[in-house]
């Protein structure tokens, strides 16, 4: 495995985290719609419980893809997809942070567009690596091809 490929398989990992979270949290609401925590006490246990795989997902998927322009920027290949994706990461991990923070004041009201901007911000990172993946395989094709016509 390539040095250059490992970062991008730990972000796809850590994006895979942090849909598992998603999906778990979801589906945890889906089986407990009546819940509703009453006390400062309740919603940290829920939070650190039910939406902690969400926070680890938001973590890694953050210093991966901050590890991953580190290295980019020492070789000096700044290209576009990974600051746009540690700029998603970002956006995920303060619609995260905001998310939480309403729910440890115990208010859902801006909850939905907390985490609304979370998940663009995860849409974000899995667009931009998406299209960086595309245009190294084209790359890489034609690099194959040039070989060949050489």
């Amino acid at each position: 495995m390539s040095r250059r490929r490992t970062p991008r398989i730990l972000i796809w990992a850590s994006l895979g985290v942090q849909l598992a979270g998603l999906v778990f949290d979801y589906a945890w609401h889906a089986l407990n719609p009546d819940f509703k925590a009453v006390t400062v006490r309740e919603m940290v246990t829920h939070l650190s419980t039910v939406h902690l795989p969400i926070y680890v997902g938001v973590l890694s998927v953050l210093l991966t893809t901050a590890w991953a322009l580190i290295g980019q920027m020492k070789r000096s290949q700044i290209g576009v997809a990974l600051p746009v994706a540690f700029t998603g990461a970002l956006i995920a991990t303060a619609g995260e942070g905001w998310h939480a923070y309403t729910h440890l004041q115990l208010s859902t009201h801006s909850g939905p567009i907390a985490a609304t901007t979370a998940f663009i911000g995860f849409i974000v990172v899995v667009t931009a690596l998406w299209l960086a993946g595309r245009h190294g395989r084209r790359r890489a094709a034609d690099d194959i091809d040039q070989q060949h016509a050489a």
